[in-house]
């Protein structure tokens, strides 16, 4: 069985996930009723209620249906009564982090997001592929264990379970940079020029052809299906959810705009 995506929102009123991940790897979880079938292995993006307003954090799970005299991490529970007798609770472990730029409401309601983040639920297609893209350049905290060394892969690969999720690989996103380098190809900004030793090595990486539009497994090769571009652009590709644009169809409205 796949392992599945999930976006789960926490009250900074009630726990400090700021401070537990400041201070910690691996944070104790509430685990509703609607996780239930959350199993090890699953990837989990943690939205932060205001002022913050938005997904802040990528991360596994590591162990699921701990009791509350194994967790380490009370010290960051705010209101310690909403933690009592609750039930499981599942161990997540932080992969990356976009504490600086935030995933928003409105991005996420942009790409399909139904109502607020009020509970935990399952994410597939569309919504999952903007969030999982926008994650590409957050902080990574974990390093990645394997390089592959043939770089023609098979990605996108469609697997159902509770909803629709796509196969990714960071190798991808590497072997894309190291090709193309990270200035933008559509507006030519480059983080390192403009911030210095601060941005080096930080840029999107674009699907030219995004995996939810072929449904379907599909070889991806980094020199000719995916390009750096720097997040307004990226943004602007996908602003129309429905019909992406290419990379000249962008650069001429750039040049039309000047």
């Amino acid at each position: 069985m796949s392992n599945k995506y999930w976006i789960i929102p926490c009250n900074v009123k009630s726990y400090d996930v700021i401070g537990a991940f400041n201070k910690l790897e691996v944070v104790d979880w509430k685990q509703s009723n609607n996780m239930k079938s959350a199993r090890p292995g699953d990837k989990v993006f943690i939205y932060v209620s205001k002022p913050y307003s938005g997904i802040m954090y990528m991360c596994v799970i590591n162990n699921v249906n701990k009791s509350t005299e194994s967790m380490e991490d009370k010290e960051f529970m705010i209101h310690t009564e909403n933690y009592v007798n609750y039930g499981n609770y599942m161990e997540l472990k932080l992969l990356k982090s976009k504490i600086q730029t935030p995933i928003t409401l409105k991005e996420l309601q942009g790409y399909g997001l139904k109502g607020n983040v009020q509970g935990p639920r399952s994410l597939k297609d569309e919504l999952l592929e903007f969030i999982l893209d926008s994650f590409d350049d957050g902080q990574n905290v974990i390093s990645e264990e394997n390089e592959l060394e043939n770089f023609l892969y098979k990605e996108g690969k469609l697997i159902e379970s509770y909803g629709t999720r796509f196969e990714r690989d960071q190798a991808l996103r590497r072997k894309a940079i190291e090709i193309h380098g990270t200035t933008c190809k559509v507006c030519g900004f480059n983080f390192e020029d403009y911030y210095g030793e601060l941005g080096k090595g930080f840029i999107e990486v674009h699907h030219i052809k995004p995996m939810y539009i072929s449904r379907k497994e599909v070889n991806v090769n980094p020199q000719t299906d995916l390009v750096p571009l720097c997040p307004n652009c990226h943004r602007m590709i996908h602003r129309k959810k429905d019909s992406p644009l290419e990379i000249d169809e962008l650069k001429q409205l750039i040049n039309k705009a000047r």
